[in-house]
């Protein structure tokens, strides 16, 4: 996985990998009827609700959204809502069929992971986007008294797992069973270069405001040696896939 840009290519999926993930597809929709519905109408136009896959499917294009990689703004200038929310590749895998997940314009976009774990504490820390994250807050933040010692005291492989906002990206954009791959990994550091070959490639003329942003100093200021390296550690793979350094 890159980040170079490319175009949706069903037919670069072998026939076996393909009869694969019709068989997956078909399994949880024979195995879970209720839950495949449900998921089914969150495919319609949004009435009450800032969330809706209908955007992925008049788009023919469909966003991973980790968490503090600026998918906010990316959805709101892309899809109008927020799309999908922090879902995973593997969750979609259920919810469009084969020859639409593998025909759609499948991207995200990957944030250095210092910068990201600073960016999710701060933004939780000033309170969120709901309620929900307030709420989550108040119960695992309020005891740190700065980043430093919220490094040093949650940050680990277990505590990461959580909250949404501190799972490793990687988490995201793994397919499991499911043999799809996304055509393109954008990166948070390049952003507006990123965000114009998507909007290109989707065929749409937009700009792109900024939304939640934290409103923190640069990450490399917050750390020392020992939180630079339990980072280094706890998201080791994510640094490693996304070829990222401190």
């Amino acid at each position: 996985m890159d980040n170079r840009p490319a175009t949706p290519n069903p037919s670069r999926y072998s026939i076996g990998k393909r009869i694969h993930l019709e068989v997956l597809w078909w399994q949880f929709r024979l195995s879970q009827p209720k839950t495949h519905k449900r998921l089914q109408k969150r495919r319609r136009p949004a009435v009450n609700s800032d969330y809706s896959y209908h955007p992925f499917d008049e788009r023919r294009a469909l966003f991973i959204h980790i968490p503090k990689c600026a998918g906010v703004s990316l959805s709101r200038a892309l899809f109008g809502n927020l799309a999908g929310g922090h879902k995973p590749l593997t969750h979609y895998c259920r919810v469009f069929e084969p020859r639409l997940l593998l025909a759609y314009f499948k991207f995200t976009i990957v944030r250095n992971p210092w910068d990201r774990l600073v960016s999710a504490y701060f933004f939780l820390k000033k309170g969120g986007m709901d309620a929900a994250d307030r709420d989550w807050a108040s119960r695992h933040l309020a005891d740190f008294a700065d980043f430093e010692d919220f490094v040093r005291r949650w940050v680990n492989p277990h505590n990461i797992w959580q909250g949404e906002h501190f799972y490793p990206q990687s988490y995201f954009v793994d397919s499991g069973r499911y043999p799809v791959e996304l055509d393109f990994v954008g990166r948070f550091e390049t952003l507006d270069r990123d965000f114009a070959h998507i909007a290109e490639r989707i065929d749409i003329d937009v700009t792109l405001a900024k939304h939640n942003q934290s409103g923190h100093r640069h990450y490399a200021d917050y750390y020392s040696p020992t939180t630079r390296d339990i980072v280094a550690a706890v998201y080791a793979e994510d640094i490693r896939r996304f070829g990222y350094a401190f």
